[in-house]
């Protein structure tokens, strides 16, 4: 009897760590996809703009204005914007279907946000890139494809480090 209970756990681990170890490959998989664009409204215009990875690095800052750690992140982002400007498009993609446009819009004004702001209506896109928190930032080079992934607050210092690995600086 004691020898079926040690074969039985023994098989229950092998079968737990051989499904996280092809949920962990599946989400980094899912996280190094090709990617074409995104096509979401801007929030100050309203038009339509076109995220087209292939014309610059490109970082997207998903955020809620509600979240204290997005608030926290946004002056970092703004100065790091204003550094890299002319070699990284920086979008911010507010989640708007957890959120309020005037409590977006008192977000833009209130850390002088000069990128673009596109509205995620639907979530669609927060969904795509994990949907696992605020602020995710997340870093996609010219071919497309994700190279970093932060969820959560970090210093200014950690995250241009990831802008310098976008840049192939690092």
């Amino acid at each position: 009897m004691n020898k079926i209970i040690k074969i039985t756990t023994g098989t229950i681990i092998i079968a737990a760590i051989g499904l996280m170890v092809y949920l962990g490959y599946s989400y980094i998989n899912k996280l190094k996809s090709e990617l074409s664009s995104i096509s979401l409204s801007e929030l100050s215009t309203g038009e339509e703009v076109v995220v087209d990875f292939a014309a610059k690095p490109t970082v997207l800052s998903i955020f809620t204005s509600w979240c204290p750690y997005c608030n926290e992140d946004a002056p970092k982002m703004v100065a790091l914007h204003e550094k890299y400007k002319d070699r990284i498009n920086v979008y911010g993609i507010n989640v708007t279907n957890r959120d309020e446009i005037s409590e977006v819009q008192n977000y833009v004004a209130q850390h002088q946000i000069e990128y673009p702001v596109l509205l995620d209506q639907k979530g669609d896109v927060y969904e795509y890139y994990g949907g696992d928190g605020f602020p995710a930032l997340c870093f996609v080079n010219t071919d497309g494809e994700i190279i970093d992934y932060i969820i959560g607050l970090l210093n200014q210092g950690e995250i241009e480090a990831s802008f310098k690995k976008l840049l192939g600086e690092s």
